[in-house]
């Protein structure tokens, strides 16, 4: 992913709300085994899945918590210089996702903490305008015609908690057994992560009709 002009000066953007810090967790650890081949780096949009995931989330977070594991070695190299994404390696990505987002809670400093996936390339901004607008002492969760989907966004206070709970479970269950609201959102692209070949070909074929 090329640190451009952009990239660097995105985090102005969000100034005009607050001085108030916030990072998004994203998850790029998993094997991929939906769909056959390593999603993250499938093209999408000139670049891959996982860098539109990563630039979607840095228009308004200041910085991007990029837990690691399957092949992580290739994704530091693509990222180490990356002036906003901080690498976390989750060693045991195998025991699943919420292994990898435990990891990366132990990295966040910031007040908030948006929750996402590197394969979720078509979250527009505007959603986690949304959510950052109405964030409190609660988790927030996306939701589309009474579905929820990403990005969550966390109080500090919640993601300590989180981070400090069993490691057994849900973490989503944990959330829910915590205070929380759904904010309704116009975009189903909140629901749309692309672990499927099917799913892929519908992210190609959209992406074809937009131009």
């Amino acid at each position: 992913m090329e640190t451009t002009d952009e990239n660097r000066g995105a985090v102005s953007e969000k100034h005009w709300h607050s001085r108030e810090r916030c990072d998004c967790l994203i998850t790029a650890a998993g094997l991929s085994s939906r769909m056959g081949a390593w999603k993250l780096m499938l093209p999408y949009r000139q670049s891959t899945i996982l860098d539109e995931s990563l630039k979607n989330a840095m228009v308004l977070c200041d910085r991007v918590i990029l837990v690691v594991g399957h092949r992580a070695d290739e994704l530091i190299s693509r990222y180490a210089n990356h002036p906003r994404i901080r690498l976390v390696h989750n060693h045991d990505y195998a025991q699943g996702l919420g292994s990898s987002i435990r990891a990366g809670l132990a990295a966040c400093t910031s007040d908030h903490l948006f929750v996402s996936h590197g394969d979720l390339p078509c979250i527009p901004p505007e959603i986690f305008r949304t959510l950052w607008q109405a964030r409190g002492d609660e988790t927030l969760f996306p939701s589309y015609q009474g579905e929820a989907g990403h990005p969550v966004l966390l109080p500090r206070a919640l993601a300590t908690a989180l981070a400090a709970a069993p490691a057994q479970g849900s973490v989503r269950r944990w959330l829910l057994a915590h205070p929380h609201r759904f904010i309704e959102v116009q975009s189903d692209a909140i629901l749309q992560d692309v672990d499927t070949p099917e799913r892929y070909q519908a992210l190609l074929a959209n992406e074809a009709f937009e131009r």
